[in-house]
Parts: C-alpha cells; structure tokens; sequence
C-alpha cells in the first residue's frame, strides 16, 4: 500500500497488504467464548494431613425474617446500647467541663501574684523537699537531660485534647446505635 506522499507502508518488514488483511479478518471474525476451566486445582492441606474444620457460614438475615419476640429482643439490646453511649459521651462531656474550669482556675491562680508569706512558705518546703530526696532529683534531672526537649507538650493541654478525641470517638458511636436503632424500629 503506497501512501499519499509515496512511501510504501511496511509491517513486520513484508509491505502491508490490504486484501491479505481482510482476509485473514474474514476467517478469525467469528467471537469466541470464554474456556471454562477443566478441573479445579487441588485444595491444600496443612502440614500434618489433618483437616482444618470450616467455621459454618453466617446467615444474614433481614429484619423483616425475625419473629415478633426476636424484634423485640433486638429493640432492647438496641436501646441498650443506645443509653450506655449516650452515658458515657455525658461522662465524657462531664469530665472535659471539669478538667477546662480546672485549667480556668490554675490560669486565673497563675496570673495572682503571690504574697510575701506564701513566697517564703514555699522556699521552705522546696528546700526541704531538696534535702530530703538528693538522690531521686539528679536521677530525675540526668534522665530528663536525656530525653528530647524538643517534645514540650503541656499535659494539662494532652487531657483536655485526650478527651476531645474521646468524645468525638463517643459521638460517633453513640449515631452507629441510634441508626441501628433506628433499623429496627
């Protein structure tokens, strides 16, 4: 086959004939389906010879299969469940008021100055506190020379952001139970 500038096209070094093509097109043209496979491969056995016991398969039933009494079985596991997150995202919730009016109260104790009494109070009791445990506070003191100071995290920031993560984590179990509980209604 000559092209429009006067080049003959080449395949696989023959040049290309179109007749040859529809031919060999023509004879293969007819589809065929796809070979089912002959045997199935053999099933392996653990080392050992003996036979693994296969765990029955789960039924799946739906909602609307169950008897009455089974409904009203899962209503109240349900709503259980339901009341326990609600509980606990209330205890959480609880836990995070108190822990942010706790952080409230020492950053308002902070900002106070202290008196003369309480200054020289506390001087006495450190340097008390230093005779008595010489030897804990430079273990302390080498052990945290050794660690990252890089880190410096504030733990009273790590409770309050630990029971944020909590309560978010309480929410959304709290709407899987509504949702379930829901279903079932």
């Amino acid at each position: 086959m000559k092209l429009p500038n006067g080049e003959i096209l080449m395949h696989a070094d023959v040049p290309y004939d179109p007749v040859k093509a529809h031919q060999y097109y023509l004879r293969t043209r007819k589809l065929k389906g796809r070979k089912k496979a002959g045997t199935q491969p053999p099933k392996l056995t653990p080392a050992g010879g003996r036979k693994i016991p296969k765990a029955p398969p789960k039924k799946h039933t739906q909602i609307s299969d169950l008897n009455p009494q089974q409904k009203r079985e899962l209503q109240v596991v349900a709503r259980a469940r339901v009341e326990k997150a609600q509980k606990k995202l209330n205890e959480l919730n609880k836990k995070l008021k108190d822990k942010l009016a706790e952080a409230k109260k020492a950053e308002r104790d902070a900002k106070k100055p202290k008196t003369a009494a309480e200054k020289s109070k506390d001087a006495r009791e450190a340097k008390k506190y230093r005779q008595a445990h010489k030897t804990e506070i430079s273990t302390k003191s080498k052990a945290k020379r050794a660690t990252d100071k890089a880190s410096g995290k504030d733990t009273s920031n790590n409770s309050v952001e630990g029971l944020k993560k909590q309560i978010v984590a309480a929410e959304k179990e709290l709407a899987t139970a509504k949702a379930k509980q829901k279903a079932l209604a």
